[in-house]
């Protein structure tokens, strides 16, 4: 966690500290104007060269993740059995097939609009995480945890509400399109989750039962 956060914050005190900028200047690209300023060409090339590399990491780190969350859905019986599917290199090949089609939809739309409605559903992920968090703490206290925070219930409570203000803040400045697509979405997942069961009662798709083993 340290060196992320210094790989972040040391070039970003260098640049500030170096260079007489303003809040206006700062814009996309804007860091690598920064290293040819302060380095010379080779600097700011390398800084757009390490940005992708970052960026491409970042994106398969995202896809994969999502991808085999699809997987465990389906092992789970929450999926279409479909997805369950693995590569000979044990890759969930389906939802990575999936998570490519939704990337190909969203990349025509506007890129810092686009960053705002994927943080504002990152938030709103938080603040369910939370929520199931206390949940938990609630209806099930026997379950073992191995890494169990060391606050009882209404510690953790005190614990969470921080966080959820400062989430709640950073989600109260998003635009009216923003909101907009949100509602869209969670309308779409209750419809989905209310199609699934239409499906699993007429056969429409095969899911795993919980109780069966995967072969």
């Amino acid at each position: 966690v340290l060196l992320v956060v210094l790989g972040y914050l040391l070039p970003l005190l260098v640049a500030l500290g170096a260079t007489e900028t303003v809040q206006m200047d700062w814009s996309e690209g804007y860091l690598a104007n920064i290293a040819t300023q302060i380095g010379g060409k080779w600097l700011g090339a390398w800084t757009v060269f390490a940005a992708g590399i970052s960026n491409l990491a970042l994106f398969e780190a995202e896809m994969s993740r999502d991808a085999f969350q699809l997987m465990g859905m389906a092992n789970r019986g929450l999926f279409p059995k479909i997805f369950s599917t693995q590569s000979k290199y044990e890759t969930p090949t389906y939802g990575i097939m999936l998570g490519t089609f939704f990337v190909i939809l969203m990349s025509v739309a506007d890129f810092a609009a686009l960053v705002e409605m994927l943080n504002f559903a990152y938030s709103l992920a938080l603040l369910i995480e939370f929520a199931a968090f206390i949940k938990l703490r609630i209806s099930h206290p026997e379950v073992p945890r191995p890494y169990r925070i060391p606050l009882n219930t209404f510690g953790c409570i005190l614990f969470m509400i921080p966080p959820c203000f400062m989430t709640l803040f950073v989600m109260a400045y998003a635009t009216k399109m923003t909101f907009a697509y949100i509602t869209g979405i969670l309308i779409a997942g209750v419809g989905m989750f209310e199609l699934q069961k239409v499906a699993r009662r007429n056969g429409w798709c095969e899911y795993v039962h919980v109780g069966d083993k995967k072969n």
